[in-house]
């Protein structure tokens, strides 16, 4: 427990030191080779018959699957708000990830392809893909240390939906598309303590890659989870991402807290 305690505390003191980052090394990752498939699934379903139908629907899943040398990683979210006809608040993301499992070596080449979009932040649809170096630093049955960086890809189109002062919007209030190629980097933490615990850690690093310490992006994730069954969990969840230039006058500093019961597989 007192291995517990001291990775809880780390994790959260770490996270409040850190945009659009999506945190994938909170994914599932098998640590148990013995395993093939690993998951998670997050729904969430709201109804009430109000002067209009209010109708909120969010699920999160992520899937690893290993084959043979071979490992696949799917995960999507879609979150939406509907007041009667009228669609109020709509995000989520696509995250396909293939990687080749080398014994012999700690490193792996990991191509991935990501499409994302947040409605609220203005964010209308986001596209990337690229390919990180991933170097195993530390890994064992019940935990394991990543790092990895990488280039990529990224085309962008922002409206101002989710500016919160109007008078910094601009007139006629036009879309704006930003595409660049960004480098981009990782490290991760992943422990399981006498599987009931399982603690998730990651801290992420973008930029130009032609300015890689000018203005770059910055985020971090931190996850606990706590098994109630073999197939239920109890889940909290921290994320945040900081954007020194976003494209579109919003806060600079994004927080995201989330406490559910999670469906693990």
């Amino acid at each position: 427990m007192r291995k517990f305690y001291l990775s809880f505390l780390f994790i959260f003191l770490s996270s409040s030191v850190f945009g659009q980052i999506l945190h994938y090394e909170n994914f599932a990752v098998i640590l148990d080779t013995s395993k093939h498939v690993k998951g998670n699934i997050v729904p969430s379903f709201q109804f009430q018959n109000l002067k209009e139908n209010l109708i909120k629907f969010e699920n999160t899943a992520d899937f690893s699957l290993l084959f043979e040398k071979n490992a696949m990683t799917i995960a999507n979210k879609v979150e939406l708000s509907r007041f009667g006809d009228e669609t109020f608040e709509s995000g989520g993301y696509l995250y396909i990830e293939y990687r080749r499992i080398q014994d012999t070596l700690p490193f792996a080449l990991e191509p991935y392809f990501q499409a994302h979009w947040n409605e609220v932040r203005g964010l209308d649809r986001k596209y990337a893909a690229g390919f990180n170096l991933r170097w195993r630093v530390l890994y064992k049955k019940n935990s394991g240390i990543f790092a990895g960086f990488g280039p990529f890809y990224e085309y962008e189109r922002w409206d101002y939906r989710g500016v919160p002062d109007s008078e910094t919007i601009p007139n006629p209030a036009n879309p704006i598309t930003n595409e660049l190629v960004r480098l981009g980097s990782y490290i991760s933490y992943k422990q399981r303590l006498a599987d009931k615990f399982l603690l998730d850690f990651s801290v992420y690093y973008q930029n130009d890659i032609q300015n890689l310490f000018d203005t770059p992006r910055a985020g971090s994730s931190s996850r606990v989870t706590y098994k109630l069954t073999q197939y239920l969990g109890l889940t909290l969840l921290y994320q945040n991402m900081y954007d020194p230039n976003p494209v579109v006058p919003i806060d600079k500093l994004y927080h995201n807290v989330t406490f559910s019961f999670s469906i693990n597989i």
